[in-house]
């Protein structure tokens, strides 16, 4: 969980990097040196509310709570740190 200028909490289901200027303006990328070029998550935030200027392709989705709080799930496949166990696909040998 981060923290922004303007008090809102970033909280991120990977670890993530958030570079924020004093004007509110915040780019998010996911915390992976190997990973090559990122697409960062841009948001404007004010005292009251958050604009998303720029979604990445790596963000499964971004939710925003009255209480102040961004919630972003990411696309973990990506990064092979799978919160989830995959199914298994069985192949069925036919008759």
């Amino acid at each position: 969980m981060k923290k922004t200028v303007h008090g809102w909490e970033i909280i991120s289901s990977l670890d993530v990097r958030v570079y924020q200027d004093e004007a509110g303006g915040v780019a998010i990328l996911v915390d992976k040196d190997d990973f090559g070029d990122q697409v960062p998550v841009l948001l404007d935030f004010d005292g009251e509310a958050v604009e998303v200027k720029s979604l990445s392709h790596l963000a499964r989705s971004i939710q925003i709570s009255t209480d102040k709080k961004v919630r972003i799930n990411w696309r973990d496949e990506y990064f092979g740190e799978r919160t989830q166990a995959m199914e298994s696909i069985m192949d069925v040998e036919r008759d």
